[in-house]
Protein backbone atom coordinates (compact mmCIF):
# COMPACT_ATOMS: atom_id res chain seq x y z
CA UNK A 1 0.00 0.00 0.00
CA UNK A 2 1.36 3.47 -0.87
CA UNK A 3 0.36 7.06 -1.51
CA UNK A 4 -1.49 6.14 -4.73
CA UNK A 5 -4.07 4.00 -2.91
CA UNK A 6 -7.61 5.19 -3.55
CA UNK A 7 -9.09 6.54 -0.36
CA UNK A 8 -12.70 6.72 0.74
CA UNK A 9 -13.33 10.43 0.03
CA UNK A 10 -11.13 10.86 -3.05
CA UNK A 11 -12.93 13.13 -5.53
CA UNK A 12 -15.41 14.31 -2.90
CA UNK A 13 -13.44 17.06 -1.14
CA UNK A 14 -9.77 18.08 -0.82
CA UNK A 15 -8.03 17.73 2.52
CA UNK A 16 -8.12 21.01 4.49
CA UNK A 17 -4.31 21.04 4.87
CA UNK A 18 -2.26 20.51 1.72
CA UNK A 19 1.38 19.57 1.38
CA UNK A 20 1.43 16.32 3.33
CA UNK A 21 4.40 14.35 2.01
CA UNK A 22 3.66 10.98 0.44
CA UNK A 23 5.66 7.76 0.58
CA UNK A 24 8.54 7.27 0.31
CA UNK A 25 8.98 10.14 2.77
CA UNK A 26 12.13 11.87 3.94
CA UNK A 27 10.12 14.26 6.10
CA UNK A 28 6.86 13.97 8.00
CA UNK A 29 7.89 10.55 9.31
CA UNK A 30 5.52 8.57 11.50
CA UNK A 31 7.29 6.05 13.73
CA UNK A 32 4.95 3.47 15.25
CA UNK A 33 5.81 1.88 18.58
CA UNK A 34 4.97 -1.82 18.77
CA UNK A 35 5.01 -3.33 22.28
CA UNK A 36 4.37 -6.85 21.02
CA UNK A 37 1.79 -7.99 18.46
CA UNK A 38 1.23 -11.10 16.39
CA UNK A 39 1.40 -11.51 12.64
CA UNK A 40 -2.33 -11.09 12.10
CA UNK A 41 -2.40 -7.78 13.98
CA UNK A 42 0.69 -6.57 12.16
CA UNK A 43 -0.77 -7.57 8.78
CA UNK A 44 -4.05 -5.81 9.60
CA UNK A 45 -2.28 -2.58 10.60
CA UNK A 46 -0.20 -2.62 7.42
CA UNK A 47 -3.27 -3.30 5.26
CA UNK A 48 -5.27 -0.31 6.46
CA UNK A 49 -2.57 2.14 7.58
CA UNK A 50 0.72 1.08 6.01
CA UNK A 51 0.76 4.13 3.75
CA UNK A 52 0.77 6.35 6.87
CA UNK A 53 3.75 4.61 8.53
CA UNK A 54 7.45 5.13 7.81
CA UNK A 55 9.19 3.41 10.73
CA UNK A 56 8.03 0.48 12.83
CA UNK A 57 9.79 0.24 16.18
CA UNK A 58 9.95 -3.16 17.85
CA UNK A 59 10.14 -1.74 21.33
CA UNK A 60 10.96 -2.46 24.98
CA UNK A 61 13.03 -5.58 24.41
CA UNK A 62 10.16 -7.44 22.74
CA UNK A 63 12.42 -8.95 20.08
CA UNK A 64 14.00 -11.07 22.81
CA UNK A 65 10.62 -12.75 23.41
CA UNK A 66 9.30 -13.41 19.91
CA UNK A 67 9.69 -16.96 18.61
CA UNK A 68 12.38 -16.64 15.96
CA UNK A 69 10.20 -17.65 12.97
CA UNK A 70 7.51 -15.14 14.02
CA UNK A 71 10.06 -12.35 14.43
CA UNK A 72 11.55 -13.02 11.00
CA UNK A 73 8.14 -13.07 9.35
CA UNK A 74 7.11 -9.87 11.14
CA UNK A 75 10.22 -8.03 9.94
CA UNK A 76 9.64 -9.35 6.41
CA UNK A 77 6.00 -8.21 6.44
CA UNK A 78 6.87 -4.69 7.54
CA UNK A 79 9.74 -4.26 5.09
CA UNK A 80 7.60 -5.56 2.22
CA UNK A 81 5.57 -2.33 2.53
CA UNK A 82 8.63 -0.11 2.23
CA UNK A 83 8.57 0.62 5.97
CA UNK A 84 11.80 0.67 7.95
CA UNK A 85 12.06 -1.69 10.93
CA UNK A 86 13.67 -0.14 13.98
CA UNK A 87 15.03 -2.00 17.00
CA UNK A 88 14.10 -0.05 20.14
CA UNK A 89 16.66 1.36 22.54
CA UNK A 90 16.12 -1.10 25.39
CA UNK A 91 17.51 -3.89 23.19
CA UNK A 92 20.73 -1.95 22.72
CA UNK A 93 21.06 -0.97 26.37
CA UNK A 94 20.93 -4.59 27.52
CA UNK A 95 23.25 -5.84 24.76
CA UNK A 96 25.78 -3.12 25.51
CA UNK A 97 25.61 -3.78 29.26
CA UNK A 98 26.23 -7.49 28.65
CA UNK A 99 29.17 -6.86 26.34
CA UNK A 100 27.25 -8.16 23.33
CA UNK A 101 26.75 -5.01 21.23
CA UNK A 102 28.69 -6.33 18.21
CA UNK A 103 26.82 -9.63 18.27
CA UNK A 104 23.57 -7.68 18.62
CA UNK A 105 24.28 -5.43 15.63
CA UNK A 106 25.16 -8.43 13.50
CA UNK A 107 21.96 -10.19 14.53
CA UNK A 108 19.91 -7.17 13.47
CA UNK A 109 21.60 -7.18 10.07
CA UNK A 110 20.91 -10.91 9.72
CA UNK A 111 17.23 -10.38 10.63
CA UNK A 112 16.88 -7.59 8.06
CA UNK A 113 16.31 -4.80 10.60
CA UNK A 114 16.98 -1.38 9.08
CA UNK A 115 17.55 0.95 12.04
CA UNK A 116 19.15 0.42 15.43
CA UNK A 117 18.26 2.81 18.23
CA UNK A 118 21.25 3.63 20.41
CA UNK A 119 20.05 4.96 23.73
CA UNK A 120 20.87 5.46 27.38
CA UNK A 121 17.39 6.12 28.71
CA UNK A 122 17.75 3.50 31.45
CA UNK A 123 21.46 2.75 31.82
CA UNK A 124 24.56 4.99 31.74
CA UNK A 125 26.52 5.27 28.50
CA UNK A 126 29.73 7.25 28.19
CA UNK A 127 29.82 9.69 25.28
CA UNK A 128 32.93 8.00 23.86
CA UNK A 129 31.23 4.59 23.95
CA UNK A 130 28.09 5.99 22.33
CA UNK A 131 30.13 7.41 19.47
CA UNK A 132 32.04 4.15 19.04
CA UNK A 133 28.77 2.18 18.92
CA UNK A 134 27.27 4.56 16.36
CA UNK A 135 30.28 4.14 14.09
CA UNK A 136 30.33 0.36 14.52
CA UNK A 137 26.62 0.03 13.66
CA UNK A 138 27.07 2.23 10.58
CA UNK A 139 30.07 0.21 9.44
CA UNK A 140 27.93 -2.94 9.62
CA UNK A 141 25.31 -1.37 7.34
CA UNK A 142 22.68 -0.30 9.86
CA UNK A 143 21.04 3.09 10.03
CA UNK A 144 21.31 4.65 13.47
CA UNK A 145 18.70 6.52 15.48
CA UNK A 146 20.28 8.00 18.58
CA UNK A 147 17.85 8.66 21.39
CA UNK A 148 18.62 11.70 23.52
CA UNK A 149 17.09 11.92 27.00
CA UNK A 150 16.41 9.97 30.17
CA UNK A 151 13.34 8.01 31.21
CA UNK A 152 13.64 8.90 34.90
CA UNK A 153 12.23 12.41 35.55
CA UNK A 154 14.95 13.15 38.11
CA UNK A 155 17.57 12.69 35.36
CA UNK A 156 15.75 14.59 32.63
CA UNK A 157 18.11 16.42 30.27
CA UNK A 158 17.75 20.13 29.61
CA UNK A 159 17.89 21.81 26.23
CA UNK A 160 21.60 22.69 26.29
CA UNK A 161 22.64 19.07 26.97
CA UNK A 162 20.19 17.76 24.35
CA UNK A 163 21.74 20.10 21.77
CA UNK A 164 25.27 19.05 22.69
CA UNK A 165 24.36 15.39 22.23
CA UNK A 166 22.51 16.18 18.99
CA UNK A 167 25.64 17.71 17.48
CA UNK A 168 27.97 14.97 18.74
CA UNK A 169 25.73 12.18 17.46
CA UNK A 170 25.16 13.77 14.04
CA UNK A 171 28.92 14.24 13.68
CA UNK A 172 29.40 10.55 14.59
CA UNK A 173 27.07 9.48 11.78
CA UNK A 174 23.58 9.16 13.30
CA UNK A 175 20.83 9.25 10.70
CA UNK A 176 18.12 10.32 13.14
CA UNK A 177 18.05 11.99 16.56
CA UNK A 178 15.10 10.92 18.70
CA UNK A 179 14.05 13.31 21.47
CA UNK A 180 12.97 11.09 24.37
CA UNK A 181 9.26 11.07 25.17
CA UNK A 182 8.77 7.55 26.58
CA UNK A 183 5.53 5.69 25.94
CA UNK A 184 3.76 7.88 28.49
CA UNK A 185 4.74 11.35 27.26
CA UNK A 186 4.90 12.55 30.85
CA UNK A 187 7.69 14.40 32.71
CA UNK A 188 10.40 13.73 30.14
CA UNK A 189 12.14 15.57 27.31
CA UNK A 190 10.12 18.63 26.31
CA UNK A 191 7.07 17.52 28.32
CA UNK A 192 6.15 18.44 31.89
CA UNK A 193 4.57 16.13 34.47
CA UNK A 194 1.15 16.64 32.88
CA UNK A 195 2.37 15.96 29.35
CA UNK A 196 2.26 19.60 28.27
CA UNK A 197 5.07 21.03 26.15
CA UNK A 198 7.63 23.20 27.93
CA UNK A 199 7.66 25.97 25.34
CA UNK A 200 10.92 27.53 26.50
CA UNK A 201 12.73 24.18 26.26
CA UNK A 202 11.22 23.48 22.83
CA UNK A 203 12.18 26.92 21.56
CA UNK A 204 15.78 26.58 22.76
CA UNK A 205 16.15 23.13 21.20
CA UNK A 206 14.58 24.22 17.92
CA UNK A 207 16.84 27.27 17.62
CA UNK A 208 19.92 25.11 18.07
CA UNK A 209 19.08 22.40 15.54
CA UNK A 210 20.43 22.84 12.03
CA UNK A 211 18.45 20.04 10.35
CA UNK A 212 14.96 19.44 11.71
CA UNK A 213 14.49 16.66 9.16
CA UNK A 214 16.86 14.49 11.20
CA UNK A 215 14.87 14.95 14.45
CA UNK A 216 12.06 12.64 15.55
CA UNK A 217 9.97 13.95 18.45
CA UNK A 218 8.54 11.16 20.57
CA UNK A 219 4.97 12.33 21.19
CA UNK A 220 2.63 9.49 22.17
CA UNK A 221 -0.27 11.72 23.29
CA UNK A 222 -2.66 13.30 20.81
CA UNK A 223 -2.50 16.85 22.27
CA UNK A 224 1.31 16.69 21.94
CA UNK A 225 1.06 15.61 18.32
CA UNK A 226 -1.43 18.39 17.61
CA UNK A 227 0.77 21.03 19.24
CA UNK A 228 3.86 19.96 17.28
CA UNK A 229 1.92 19.87 13.99
CA UNK A 230 0.54 23.36 14.59
CA UNK A 231 4.05 24.59 15.34
CA UNK A 232 6.06 22.81 12.63
CA UNK A 233 3.45 21.86 10.02
CA UNK A 234 2.09 18.53 8.75
CA UNK A 235 5.53 17.13 7.94
CA UNK A 236 7.07 17.14 11.40
CA UNK A 237 8.67 13.79 12.32
CA UNK A 238 6.80 12.10 15.18
CA UNK A 239 7.57 8.90 17.07
CA UNK A 240 6.17 6.53 19.70
CA UNK A 241 2.80 6.53 17.95
CA UNK A 242 0.69 3.60 19.10
CA UNK A 243 -1.00 1.59 16.34
CA UNK A 244 -4.49 2.81 17.27
CA UNK A 245 -3.25 6.41 17.00
CA UNK A 246 -1.91 6.18 13.43
CA UNK A 247 -5.17 7.31 11.82
CA UNK A 248 -5.84 10.13 14.33
CA UNK A 249 -2.31 11.43 13.71
CA UNK A 250 -2.79 11.33 9.95
CA UNK A 251 -6.09 13.16 10.38
CA UNK A 252 -4.26 15.89 12.30
CA UNK A 253 -1.55 16.11 9.64
CA UNK A 254 -4.18 16.61 6.92
CA UNK A 255 -6.36 19.04 8.89
CA UNK A 256 -9.26 16.64 9.23
CA UNK A 257 -9.96 17.13 12.95
CA UNK A 258 -9.41 19.26 16.06
CA UNK A 259 -7.33 22.46 15.95
CA UNK A 260 -5.68 21.84 12.55
CA UNK A 261 -9.17 21.64 11.00
CA UNK A 262 -10.32 24.83 12.76
CA UNK A 263 -7.15 26.68 11.79
CA UNK A 264 -7.47 25.58 8.16
CA UNK A 265 -11.06 26.85 8.08
CA UNK A 266 -10.03 30.21 9.54
CA UNK A 267 -7.16 30.59 7.08
CA UNK A 268 -9.40 29.96 4.09
CA UNK A 269 -11.89 32.54 5.37
CA UNK A 270 -9.14 35.04 6.06
CA UNK A 271 -9.93 35.10 9.78
CA UNK A 272 -7.27 35.80 12.36
CA UNK A 273 -6.44 33.16 14.96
Amino acid sequence: MNETVKKGMDGVYPFPVSGRAGQPRSTGLTMVIDMGSGLAATQDLLDYAGYCIDMFKLSSGTMALYPDPILRRKVELIRSRGIEVEAGGSHFEVANWKGASTKYFRKLVELGVDVVEIADGHLPLADSVRIDRIKEAKDLGLKVATEVGKKEPSKNLKAQTILEQYRENIDAGSDYIIIEGKASGMDVGIFDEKGNIDESELAEITCGISDMGRVIWEAPLRPQQQALILRFGPNVNLGNIFPQEVYPLELLRNGLMLSPLIEAYKRERGESK
